[in-house]
Parts: C-alpha cells; sequence; structure tokens
C-alpha cells in the first residue's frame, strides 16, 4: 500500500512529501504505532510535535515551525493488524549536539503513549558527526590490547560478596589464561564486602602482574556506576589505579555519562545493559533492541557494548543479536564502530554458533561457564582462548 501523509489524501504517495531531504536535516526516526492507517496518520503527526514544540498544534502553526521545528512526518506504512511504520524526520537545529537532547527527542513524551516503539534510529552523517560516538571504537581498543584481528575475550570477577583478595585471585588468573578484558560485574560496585577502591587497587595490580608474566595486555574494567557526584571521581581513580577501561551501566545513570567518563578518564569504556529491558520487553511499546543498545549506545559513547545473546539465560534470538551488530559496525557518517560483546549465560560451546554472526569484530563474554569448567580457571580462559584462536580464515 502507498504511504499516507496526515494532511493528504490516502491516495498519496512518497513523492508527495516534497524534495529528498538534505545532510543537515537531522535524524531520521523510524516508529511502529498501533491502530489503522488513519489514526496512525493523526498520532504520527502530533507525535512530531509532541516530541518538539511539545504545545498545541494550533500553537506551532505557521511556515517557520513547518520547516525549523517539528517533525516531518515522511510515510505512513500499514506494517501488520493493526500497526504501522512512520517515519519522521527531525530537524538537526531541533536535535543539537548534545546526545541527552537526542534520546528526548527520538522517545522523550512520546514515551508515556501506548502503542508507541521505536524501530529504528538513524541520524544524518554531519548529525552524528556532532554527536561524537565512541573515542576508541573497535580499532582503538585493539590498538591498547595488540589483538589485530581475532575475537576478543571478556570474563567477569564474582560474584558479589568476594572480598577484594578473592576478586584479584581469579582476575589473575583469567589474564594469565588469555582473556583480553576482566571487568567487574556490574553489581558490584562499592559494597562492604569489596569497597570500591580497594577492589580496583587490587585487581588493578593483580592483572598488571598477569601481563608482565605473559607478555600481554589484558584490561581491567571497573564498575564506576555509583552517585553523580562521585561517579567522574571514580573513573579517574580506576584510571590512576592502572585500570584498561572501565563499566558503567549507562541507563542506570543516565547515557550522557558515558561520553563524559570517556572524556574525562581518557578509557574505552564498556556499556552494561542494565535497566534496558524497561524499554523494549514489550513488542508495542519502548525501544528495539538494536535501536536502544545498538545506534543509541554507540551514539551515546560506548566503544563495547554488552547485550543478551541468543542461547543463554536471557530470550533472545540470533536474528535480533545479529541487528544490533549491524547496528553497532554500519556506517553512521563517520562515527567509530563499536564492539558488539553478546553475554547473560552463554556457554563455551556457544562459540562456534555465534562467530557465524559477528565474525571477528566481537567480544564474547562468559562469566559463570568459565568458573563451572573446573577448578583451575587459567586453564579454563586457556581453553577459551584457543577456541578462537583455532578459528580458520
Amino acid at each position: 500500500m502507498s504511504p499516507i501523509r496526515p494532511d493528504l489524501p490516502s491516495s498519496s504517495t512518497r513523492d508527495s512529501f516534497g524534495p529528498p531531504s538534505t545532510e543537515d536535516e537531522g535524524l531520521v526516526v523510524t516508529y511502529l504505532l498501533k491502530g489503522d492507517p488513519a489514526d496512525c496518520a493523526r498520532r504520527a503527526r502530533l507525535l512530531s510535535i509532541e516530541q518538539t514544540a511539545e504545545v498545541s498544534p494550533g500553537l506551532c502553526a505557521g511556515e517557520f515551525f513547518e520547516k525549523h521545528v517539528l517533525g516531518r512526518v515522511e510515510s505512513v506504512v500499514p506494517a501488520g493488524p493493526d500497526r504501522c511504520e512512520v517515519v519522521v524526520r527531525f530537524p538537526a537545529d531541533v536535535v543539537g549536539t548534545e546526545f541527552a537532547q537526542l534520546f528526548s527527542v527520538v522517545f522523550g513524551n512520546v514515551s508515556l503513549w501506548e502503542g508507541v516503539r521505536v524501530a529504528s534510529v538513524r541520524p544524518t552523517a554531519a548529525l552524528a558527526a556532532r554527536i561524537g560516538g565512541p573515542r576508541f571504537g573497535i580499532a582503538g581498543v585493539r590498538t591498547r590490547l595488540g589483538v589485530p584481528e581475532r575475537p576478543l575475550l571478556m570474563s567477569a570477577v564474582k560474584p558479589l560478596g568476594r572480598s577484594p583478595s578473592e576478586l584479584a585471585a581469579y582476575a589473575y588468573d583469567l589474564a594469565r589464561g588469555g582473556i583480553d578484558l576482566v571487568k567487574d560485574d556490574h553489581g558490584i560496585t562499592d559494597q562492604v564486602f569489596a569497597p570500591f577502591e580497594a577492589r580496583v587497587e587490587a585487581v588493578s595490580a593483580a592483572v598488571a602482574r598477569a601481563n608482565r608474566e605473559t607478555g600481554r595486555r589484558c584490561l581491567y574494567c571497573p564498575t564506576v556506576t555509583g552517585p553523580a557526584d562521585v561517579l567522574v571521581d571514580r573513573a579517574r581513580f580506576a584510571r590512576d589505579a592502572g585500570a584498561g577501561a572501565v563499566l558503567l551501566s549507562p541507563l542506570v545513570v543516565g547515557p550522557d555519562f558515558l561520553r563524559v567518563v570517556a572524556r574525562e578518564a581518557d578509557l574505552p569504556v564498556v556499556a552494561h545493559p542494565a535497566l534496558a529491558g524497561a524499554f523494549f520487553a514489550h513488542d508495542d511499546h519502548g525501544i528495539a533492541l538494536p535501536a536502544l543498545l545498538g545506534t543509541l549506545m554507540r551514539l551515546a559513547g560506548a566503544d563495547l557494548v554488552v547485550f543478551p545473546g541468543w542461547g543463554g539465560r536471557f530470550p533472545f534470538t540470533r536474528e535480533g543479536c545479529a541487528a544490533v551488530d549491524r547496528a553497532l559496525k554500519d556506517d553512521l557518517g563517520g562515527v567509530r564502530p563499536a564492539f558488539p560483546v553478546p553475554a547473560g549465560g552463554l556457554s563455551l560451546s556457544h562459540v562456534p554458533e555465534l562467530l557465524g554472526v559477528f565474525g571477528r569484530d566481537v567480544v564474547f563474554l562468559i562469566g559463570s561457564a568459565l568458573y563451572e569448567r573446573s577448578p583451575d580457571l587459567a586453564a579454563n580462559a586457556a581453553y577459551f582462548l584457543s577456541l578462537v584462536e583455532a578459528r580458520p580464515d
């Protein structure tokens, strides 16, 4: 069926919407709206106002608002029973150059509506360049590790409740066995079991010792998630203690902290998906997984993005994971690609199948399965490494 524009008859075509958009016209967001085509066309027009001028339609009438402020509804196309795909282009001047504003334009007030789901987010190249994205990206992380080609390996020091010395011993074995990135579990922050500074110093020293012994460059990624007034100080402390990257839960503390932490610590940032399920768990509301943990986390500045891999303890599909992979690596006007980090209860036997989807530019995160394989954690890590080193070209 032909696209429908809210203020034109249903027989109109895409050509009716005016000349092609120019490079500086900002942000293209595809929404899925519940309703029949006529109702979705009406709601799309209201959405384009709600996410920009945020007033009644009569208060934003006129050529200036239409050209420079309001989102432009480019198409409304049926996408199944009682559902339409709606494409809205938001002006670059409304989005500005700040990620927080971009996130608000994508899904601010309309997150309070029923039946609104963000399917994809696509900035024009000029806007993407102004927002920035990862400081290091795939190439920069590989350079820091000295691993130019093969898939990377990540594991976690766990569980919550262990002391700094116990966690440091785990980290030492993981690094000695060949793990590239050793992270804190995202829930290990500043508890009495392992206070932040004591833990970061102990684990950083353990990883550094393993690196001296092996000649490798394993990076320790402590969790710096915490109160806003200490979060940046934690990132700086981690850097000064010898950490090679940091881990942050951006949907818990605010996505723009990715940019701030990356700038202040000058380290790669790992984005953890805690709270993300609130955005994509329902198929007719929220933000789709590839848009949220792919495009948006990349634009916010994540160098590596953790997300649930299929076959683990969370209900995700091979196709969904492949879509996240594309969103993290597709051309975005010069924005650096970010590493996909499939995780969430994955097994070692699952690695070959995962390689078939992600290729070489992937970080496999396996935690509990590595601890459970045998009492020798370093040997378990070495076996994990053998699974990716043995892969043929």
